[in-house]
C-alpha cells in the first residue's frame, strides 16, 4: 500500500510540472505566433534597440496583465507564459506540502514548508528589493 502512495505522490508532482510547462509553452508560442505577422507599433527593429529601450518590460500589475491578455496583446501573452513557467516549480513545492500533509509526514511537511517559504521570500521580498 505504501508503494501506491509514493507512486501517487510522484505522479501528482510530475503532473504539476508537466502541465505547468505545457501551459507556459502554449502561451509563449501563441504570443510569438501573434507577434510574427505584424509586430506591435513601436516594436524595436534591432536587438540593440530592444535592450536599450526596455520594450515589453514586464508588468507587475496583474489586472493590466490579464486585461491585455484578454484583448490578445502578444507581449502580455508571452509575459503570462513566462510567469506560468516561473510559478511552476513553486506550485510543485506547494503541492508537495499538501501531499506530505495528507500522508501525515510531519518532517517532510516542515522541510518542504521551509523550501516554499524561502522561494516565496526570494520572489516577493528579495526580488523587488533587488529591482
Amino acid at each position: 500500500m505504501k508503494e501506491n502512495k509514493e507512486l501517487d505522490l510522484n505522479t501528482i508532482i510530475s503532473d504539476v510540472l508537466k502541465y505547468g510547462v505545457i501551459l507556459s509553452t502554449t502561451l509563449i508560442t501563441i504570443g510569438i505566433l501573434l507577434i510574427l505577422p505584424e509586430p506591435p507599433s513601436g516594436f524595436p527593429k534591432t536587438v540593440q534597440q530592444l535592450t536599450s529601450s526596455n520594450y515589453g518590460k514586464p508588468t507587475l500589475n496583474i489586472a493590466e496583465l490579464f486585461g491585455k491578455v484578454a484583448v490578445g496583446n502578444p507581449l502580455f501573452i508571452i509575459q503570462l507564459g513566462l510567469l506560468v513557467l516561473l510559478a511552476t516549480p513553486v506550485a510543485r513545492v506547494a503541492a508537495s506540502v499538501i501531499l506530505f500533509a495528507a500522508q501525515k509526514d510531519r518532517l517532510y511537511v516542515a522541510i518542504t514548508l521551509l523550501v516554499l517559504t524561502t522561494l516565496l521570500v526570494s520572489i516577493f521580498v528579495i526580488g523587488p528589493l533587488e529591482a
